[in-house]
């Protein structure tokens, strides 16, 4: 007659679940204290001039590289330290609700719709610099990621990205953003990393669908 499973035994794939959860977890705060330490060194090196979306650098000197860059460089240490606080609060939040690799490809996607948004439909806009943009576009993915999980939390975060770039299109930015940066809110780059970065995790929800469905 078969054993038994003891308590111990059905508990091994939660345990197991939970282990593989906390891992993913980690390396998505490594990756976010990757990019932390990147702006950080950017701003201590004096670095903006030369790693900012410039359109002139891209177009005329093909500094391609300029699209991703121009969104970890700042205006100086308040800008930065408000866009890194951004970050750990998406973190906090939202971390587990997509594995380290999505949330880095979800948010080279956000970045390259920031640099590419601005290069294409911005065409007055000589240079621009900072995470924002990018953020917003981890806003709403992991929003969109998270509706699986905590719905009436996803829309929640939905709601706000949503509402917050929908609030900038029509009336600009906010007055208080403006001050602690230290310069223009380029509102543009928040719409077209939120929409990269939206479209980065419908993508890849529709290739896991495919996967299961295929398996």
């Amino acid at each position: 007659m078969p054993e038994k499973p003891t308590d111990a035994d059905s508990s091994l794939p939660d345990s197991t679940v939970i282990a593989s959860n906390h891992a993913s977890n980690m390396k998505t705060w490594l990756l976010a204290a990757l990019i932390a330490a990147a702006c950080l060194a950017f701003q201590v090196l004096d670095l903006a001039v030369p790693l900012r979306f410039g359109r002139a650098e891209i177009l005329e000197s093909g500094q391609w590289w300029r699209i991703l860059t121009g969104n970890l460089v700042h205006l100086g240490y308040p800008h930065l330290l408000l866009n890194l606080a951004g970050l750990g609060m998406i973190t906090l939040l939202l971390a587990h609700a997509l594995t380290a690799t999505q949330w880095a490809f979800t948010g080279i996607i956000s970045m390259l719709g920031v640099g590419f948004g601005l290069l294409i439909f911005d065409p007055h806009l000589v240079w621009y610099v900072g995470l924002s943009g990018a953020l917003y576009g981890l806003l709403l993915g992991g929003a969109i990621a998270e509706f699986r999980n905590h719905k009436p939390i996803a829309c929640l975060i939905g709601a706000y990205t949503i509402g917050k770039v929908t609030w900038e299109q029509i009336y600009g930015a906010v007055e208080s953003s403006e001050k602690i940066t230290g310069g223009n809110v380029i509102v543009n780059a928040h719409l077209y990393g939120m929409l990269a970065g939206g479209l980065a995790v419908l993508l890849i929800r529709a290739v896991d669908y495919k996967k299961i469905n295929n398996g």
